[in-house]
């Protein structure tokens, strides 16, 4: 394991490319070399997607020509480079591998302190490794540490994990130990959207716990109940819409308690709408270009005028004094105990701002006060998920994070990929995402992968497609959670539940790894040796079997 420090003398004049790693310097250049090898992406925020770009193939764009403000979701902020055949981009954590050989790139700087983001840049053509920051905006002296990068080769899965999880250590888990090995839970954002009001909260609510469902009936170490997007007034204006939530928010927080369930709240702190009550009150804590135009944040229908939403300029006081006033009422007035922080990537987009600096310092003060509460106002514990959250910068602060794209009731979304957008909500990129980011999982992050779906109503996924999205968020995830409508589970839900059951049963005590063979297709085998399988993600198969 070699420890590589970058230091300001290092960078090229005008440009944040730091040196340039050679090949031959950690292996046989002759043997492995980055034109022959799958190079896995990692990705930068938890939309990006996440594979592993086979020999001669092109990464997954990372644009979107037509939806402009989606462009800020996945291409590297401030990033000097764009994807093509003989360049390949990755952030944070990449490797190369050869078989079942790895030289793996992590960069270290958040670990023990705050460094710039990093993206890793594979040439295809020169047989090299570039490093670039997102430093926009830092007054660097010469000899400042601007990076550190543990390279490390490993002979297998299981020694690449177990070298990612001595190098990011245990203690960032502390805050989220509470929650046990396999928490699980219900979130209203897949079957309501974001229709929800007061009464349709409190009917699930009742027909989760009244009723035999995969949740009620799973042998979990916690149990959450999230309401989602749409109990908020508006897009920055963090208070109930009292047209739909006429109740005190702690009265029902204390309903979810009483039955037993963590009461989970979505917000996205980072992110507004232009047209909200707070960004009329107060324009100017709007982040805006050195142009004076607003700097958006992308692109949602039901946000923002003409769609667009825009960033909070984190490097105003008052803004930060803003936020954590939010947290204490989401916390210490209404109890909520389990806070989905969203859009995060919002904050490391770069602006004119009040206060001159880069934006992974601003992030970083934004998020460490917005987690600050460990504890509700009577005691209780506190857990915070990441989603939309830049790795590199959050990891520390949101050890229980997302780390792909949303899912969908359908297989494929067709309008997405007519779009040609590789963020898009869709379950088969999702499954991509999870297993992309397998070496992850209780080495980085708790990964989250997103929700499990049984029911038949409002949903197209088949039979296998259900059973592999639940095997493989059970084996490469550490969070279970499902937003089907319990009331209406019928038979086939009933069958299918037991099926993911006697699948959990048999299989949880194993530690698994994965193997990319082809585009579609992994190899899946478990640690003890006992088992063994297949991702088959063009048939829509998980199949597992017993070692001879």
């Amino acid at each position: 394991m070699k420890t590589y420090t970058v230091h300001q003398d290092y960078f090229a004049e005008n440009n944040s490319v730091i040196d340039v790693l050679h090949l031959d310097d950690f292996v046989d250049a002759a043997k492995y070399r980055v034109d022959n090898a799958c190079i896995n992406i990692g990705g930068w925020q938890s939309w990006n997607p996440c594979t592993e770009v086979f020999p001669g193939k092109k990464q997954p764009r990372l644009n979107c020509r037509l939806i402009k403000q989606w462009n800020a979701y996945l291409v590297f902020p401030q990033s000097g480079h764009k994807p093509s055949r003989n360049i390949v981009l990755g952030q944070f954590v990449t490797y190369m591998r050869w078989n079942d050989f790895y030289l793996v790139f992590a960069s270290v700087g958040n670990v023990n302190g705050t460094l710039p983001p990093v993206q890793f840049v594979f040439n295809r053509s020169q047989n090299t490794v570039s490093i670039e920051i997102c430093d926009k905006g830092n007054n660097w002296k010469t000899g400042d540490v601007t990076g550190r990068i543990e390279i490390f080769t490993a002979q297998s899965y299981f020694e690449c994990k177990d070298k990612l999880a001595a190098i990011f250590g245990k203690e960032h888990f502390n805050s989220v130990k509470w929650l046990g090995k396999n928490p699980a839970g219900w979130e209203s954002w897949y079957n309501h959207y974001a229709n929800i009001n007061q009464n349709l909260i409190k009917e699930d609510l009742k027909k989760l716990s009244g009723t035999e469902n995969i949740i009620s009936l799973g042998n979990y170490s916690s149990k959450i109940f999230q309401i989602d997007d749409g109990w908020e007034k508006a897009l920055g204006d963090w208070q109930t819409n009292l047209e739909r939530f006429p109740e005190n928010f702690s009265e029902i927080t204390s309903e979810i308690e009483k039955d037993g369930y963590i009461p989970g709240l979505w917000l996205a702190p980072f992110i507004i709408d232009s047209r909200s009550k707070t960004a009329t009150e107060h324009p100017d804590w709007l982040l805006k270009d050195h142009n004076g135009k607003l700097v958006p944040a992308g692109y949602n229908p039901l946000w923002g005028k003409d769609g667009t939403f825009y960033c909070l300029d984190l490097s105003r006081d008052e803004v930060i004094a803003h936020l954590d006033s939010i947290m204490e009422s989401v916390i210490s007035k209404w109890g909520f105990r389990y806070i989905k922080l969203d859009f995060l990537y919002a904050g490391m987009l770069y602006g004119n701002y009040a206060q001159q600096t880069a934006s992974y310092k601003l992030f970083t003060r934004a998020l460490k006060t917005i987690t600050s509460r460990t504890t509700t106002k009577d005691g209780k514990p506190v857990a915070y998920l990441g989603c939309g959250c830049p790795f590199e910068l959050c990891f520390k602060y949101l050890p229980l994070s997302r780390i792909g794209c949303d899912t969908y009731e359908k297989w494929k979304n067709p309008m997405m990929r007519f779009l040609r957008w590789n963020g898009r909500n869709e379950a088969y990129l999702n499954v991509v995402d999870t297993l992309g980011h397998a070496l992850w999982d209780n080495t980085i992050f708790m990964n989250d992968p997103d929700v499990v779906f049984v029911r038949e109503e409002n949903c197209t996924l088949t039979e296998n497609q259900k059973l592999l999205i639940a095997g493989i968020n059970r084996m490469f995830g550490s969070q279970f959670m499902y937003s089907d409508d319990p009331g209406l589970a019928g038979e086939p839900e009933k069958l299918l539940t037991q099926k993911i059951f006697d699948f959990i049963k048999k299989y949880d005590e194993e530690e698994f790894g994965i193997k990319q063979t082809s585009e579609d297709i992994y190899e899946i085998f478990s640690k003890s040796g006992k088992y063994k399988g297949e991702v088959n993600l063009k048939t829509t198969h998980l199949k597992m079997s017993e070692r001879e």
